[in-house]
């Protein structure tokens, strides 16, 4: 290492002292030592300069590696920084999609709240339709059935029995001419004779022609098992005259129904079968009021109807 310029001035002294020749010992001993201590206090400052040398070389390395790193982390900073602001970016992209979710969380809840109302309300619907429509449905089952029963009365009422045939055939001439009637409804047939054909005005007695009329009907029923027959007799209301043989209308229906019942049994017809029932005046067909109405009411019917108890 180069002398400093203190030791190089102070060797310069002590040369000059020498060469002068002026210098007494002791000084020149005290000069000697005075150098060496600058000598030792010397090669202390170079020691500590080159301390300092090696410590400012340590630092000036640790400096560039620290610039180094630094850079490094300016680099990684411009990176986060970069990186941080794309995540921004996209974090404000999440927000608004998780603001438009949210929108449309509230929107379809909503709607779901419109359609589980709809449905509510469609399903009310359902159920107020179901019943009506087993109702109706019973309703329906009720008119067939009705229809059914009313279709097989129908197909009853339109059955005409054998023995409505077989009247009908006999009796065409009198029925042509209105003396006689037959008709037949759930089966209850009626032959209905006016007593213009069977008996002259106030008389119990039958006429010929009546008679005929009534043979023709026995030959028929006396084959009838099945049915129960009732000769009814009817009167109008005009009073019976004074002097006849018998009381009053009443007594006159009775009579002549009964002179029915003895020609229908003396043709044929069981007289168990049989019976005689005098209505009077009570069973008009017509009004009394007039001649043809009256004339209506004097009859007498012939009724089969079904046996109820078996003999």
């Amino acid at each position: 290492m180069p002398a400093s310029p203190l030791l190089r001035f102070s060797a310069s002294l002590l040369v000059l002292l020498l060469a002068t020749g002026c210098v007494p010992k002791a000084k020149y001993d005290e000069s000697l030592a005075l150098t060496a201590d600058l000598q030792a206090e010397v090669e202390a400052t170079q020691r500590a300069l080159a301390e300092c040398d090696r410590v400012a070389t340590e630092l000036a390395g640790k400096l560039e590696a620290s610039e180094g790193r630094n850079a490094e982390l300016n680099a990684l900073v411009e990176q986060l920084t970069a990186q941080n602001t794309e995540l921004n970016g996209k974090l404000g992209e999440l927000s608004a999609a998780v603001a438009e979710m949210s929108s449309r969380n509230r929107a379809d809840k909503a709607r779901k709240a419109e359609l589980e109302a709809l449905i509510a309300g469609l399903q009310e619907s359902s159920e107020a339709a179901g019943e009506s429509l087993g109702a109706a449905q019973e309703r329906i089952a009720s008119l067939e059935a009705e229809a059914a029963r009313l279709a097989a009365e129908k197909a009853a009422l339109e059955e005409k029995s054998k023995a409505y045939e077989d009247l009908a055939r006999e009796l065409a001439s009198e029925i042509e001419e209105g003396q006689v009637t037959i008709t037949e409804l759930s089966g209850k047939l009626t032959v209905s004779l006016s007593n213009a054909i069977l008996f002259d005005s106030g008389s119990i007695a039958l006429k010929k022609e009546g008679s005929e009329a009534l043979n023709k009907v026995a030959g028929i029923l006396a084959q009838v098992a099945d049915k129960e027959i009732r000769v009814e007799g009817h009167t109008d209301n005009v009073p019976v005259r004074s002097g006849a043989a018998y009381r009053d209308n009443w007594d006159l229906s009775s009579l002549r129904a009964s002179t029915v019942v003895t020609l229908l049994v003396e043709g044929g017809v069981d007289p168990l079968n049989i019976a005689t029932v005098g209505f009077g005046e009570h069973h008009p067909v017509a009004g009394n009021e007039e001649a043809e109405g009256r004339a209506a009411n004097r009859r007498t019917e012939i009724v089969l109807v079904p046996k109820l108890v078996e003999r």
